[in-house]
């Protein structure tokens, strides 16, 4: 475990020195024309130790956090600064490898246990908890026939809730960084994915978000923030907007504060706010 987090951060400092070339050559991206500042705001206390997803509160500029794979079943709320306001028991679940969080119209928070670096899980997951009830979501991918897979193409870490679904992302090890969207329904049962779209996407992918206004979408990884524009409802790759460089080390959850900026947690438990120009 030791060597393998080593790794992660060697690897994580690497990809965010990238720049956003290859994706403007690529997949249509443009450099973020507005302007944009970054700023920590705060760090977590070390109860927090991997923060791997973020979903907005009850509270404006408050937000759910948890912890990676091993931690608690907990979801913490947060403020800006870092400081824990409440915890949350997430009752009868797991932490294997708990990933990300998502929220819907309807204040269920979802938590995506389907972290999969080893590509061998048969038992990928989502927690649909509200009020102390939690219901689960099992799922698998339909083109995945071997344990471990050959190819690691079967990672997940990013996800978001818009219209009744659940819009998941892949985290793409392989060397075509061909990041892929799945769908499936934001109710208990278990289901077969397949790939959507894809979209080629350099940096691996750690977390996603959708705006409250329900016009764009965000992608995290390590080093960027990938920008994409909802049209007709559609969630999809075709109308790629901007690609943000962050490098801020290990990057692994992010959330929208509003229409337009960020917040944003890394693996080393800093908090950092991303204000665009409206």
């Amino acid at each position: 475990m030791f060597l393998y987090k080593f790794y992660m951060f060697l690897f994580s400092l690497k990809i965010a020195t990238c720049n956003c070339h290859s994706e403007i050559q690529k997949s249509g991206f443009h450099k973020a024309k507005s302007a944009y500042t970054i700023t920590q705001t705060g760090r977590m206390p070390t109860c927090i130790n991997e923060s791997s997803g973020l979903a907005k509160a009850w509270q404006e500029n408050y937000y759910w956090t948890i912890n990676d794979s091993g931690g608690n079943t907990e979801l913490y709320m947060i403020g800006e600064q870092g400081r824990v306001f409440d915890t949350l028991f997430v009752n009868d679940s797991k932490n294997i490898d708990w990933e990300d969080l998502a929220k819907d119209d309807k204040g269920n928070i979802y938590v995506g246990d389907f972290g999969n670096n080893n590509q061998n899980r048969k038992d990928l997951s989502i927690y649909k908890f509200r009020n102390g009830k939690t219901e689960k979501i099992t799922f698998h991918y339909a083109d995945q026939n071997h344990f471990p897979a050959k190819d690691k193409i079967f990672d997940c870490e990013a996800f978001f809730w818009f219209g009744g679904k659940l819009y998941l992302f892949s985290k793409d090890w392989s060397i075509k960084h061909q990041t892929k969207l799945y769908s499936l329904l934001d109710r208990e049962g278990d289901y077969a994915l397949l790939p959507e779209e894809s979209i080629f996407l350099k940096s691996p992918i750690t977390s996603a978000d959708v705006s409250p206004n329900g016009k764009e979408f965000a992608l995290l990884s390590y080093g960027k923030i990938y920008i994409f524009e909802i049209s007709s409802e559609k969630i999809d790759f075709s109308k790629p907007k901007s690609c943000i460089k962050v490098g801020r080390n290990q990057m692994e959850a992010i959330a929208y504060v509003n229409d337009t900026d960020l917040v944003m947690t890394n693996e080393q438990r800093k908090i950092y706010r991303v204000n665009r120009k409206r």
